[in-house]
């Protein structure tokens, strides 16, 4: 590539050249905001891989109000990882989204852990 190379943003008038607040918006649809919700809860130690998170969200002026459905390994501490469960997705979803997050429902629902086979020594 030459020196003189330019992109298509380098144009006078294109976009680049203005102020971000007046380029336009963006808008995350409610769908899109409870797949950000479904990945920031399935990175979350203690939830079960076996029952995928499902999530609800309603998204209005910035602001995000959510509930999420989650199977919890069972036993474990399901009140505390409740409490970390809705902490980081809420912080998650923030960060990605840009959001307010308002509200996280979190309904937990028990999931067996998966059994570990006794190791045998001969």
């Amino acid at each position: 590539m030459t020196d003189d190379a330019f992109a298509l943003a380098d144009l006078p008038g294109s976009g680049a050249d203005r102020p971000p607040e007046e380029r336009g918006s963006l808008r995350l649809s409610d769908t899109a905001v409870a797949h950000i919700l479904e990945g920031a809860a399935r990175t979350c130690e203690g939830t079960a891989a076996s029952k995928r998170p499902r999530a609800k969200a309603t998204v209005s002026r910035g602001r995000i109000w959510a509930s999420l459905d989650v199977g919890v390994e069972w036993p474990g501490p399901v009140s505390g990882t409740a409490r970390e469960l809705a902490r980081r997705v809420r912080a998650e979803t923030a960060r990605i989204t840009g959001y307010d997050v308002v509200a996280v429902d979190v309904a937990v629902h028990l999931v067996d852990a998966p059994v570990q086979a006794e190791r045998r020594v001969r």
